[in-house]
């Protein structure tokens, strides 16, 4: 049941970094706008209930899923995808550095 509804939550912000890469196609910057929807979407992941483990899986086969379901002649979009699971996996990396830190400094 979770599932779907970070299937939901992932998808909605899918859309959004689909019109990204067409804002992109004109030549404007978008970096930092993926970069803020991404840190969005995983708050809302978080908010759901979904562990760092389960936003992996998601974002692990969210290429491969869109590829099903866009066209593959939009190269910015796939750009864009790839980006955006490279900082979803970094900000996952950098939530789960500051956990354990604060484990071995005694603090919780």
């Amino acid at each position: 049941m979770q599932e779907v509804v970070w299937r939901e939550i992932v998808d909605r912000y899918l859309q959004e970094i689909r019109a990204l890469a067409d804002t992109a196609k004109q030549g404007e910057l978008v970096g930092d706008l993926m970069r803020k929807k991404i840190r969005k979407c995983l708050i809302e992941l978080h908010a759901s209930g979904a562990e760092a483990k389960d936003i992996r899986e998601i974002f692990s086969c969210l290429e491969i899923q869109a590829r099903a379901i866009y066209p593959v002649s939009e190269p910015r979009f796939f750009q864009l995808l790839t980006a955006a699971r490279s900082h979803a996996e970094f900000l996952l990396f950098i939530e789960e550095n500051c956990k354990s830190c604060a484990r071995s400094d005694g603090k919780v």
